[in-house]
């Protein structure tokens, strides 16, 4: 499983807000991909998939305030681990 955490968005900006998940729970993602768009003060971006798997868990819906440091979701790549 890794975790994917909302990462430092600049000076002085300690939140943004989900504005779209681009999968749902149990969707295949690849490493890097765009997961979810969010919104700051400093504008949109979007946060990228840390590992390929499924989306396990998406612990923020869509409207909410995410703080810096957080987990979003969380991807099972134990499949993946095996395979190998």
């Amino acid at each position: 499983m890794k975790e994917v955490f909302l990462g430092a968005l600049g000076s002085n900006v300690e939140e943004a807000t989900v504005q779209r998940w681009f999968f749902e729970e149990g969707d295949t993602v690849s490493d890097g991909e765009d997961l979810v768009e969010m919104t700051s003060e400093n504008g949109t971006f979007c946060v990228q998939a840390t590992a390929a798997g499924t989306l396990a868990e998406v612990y923020f819906d869509e409207g909410e305030a995410v703080q810096t440091g957080e987990v979003l979701c969380v991807i099972d790549d134990d499949a993946d681990e095996e395979e190998e």
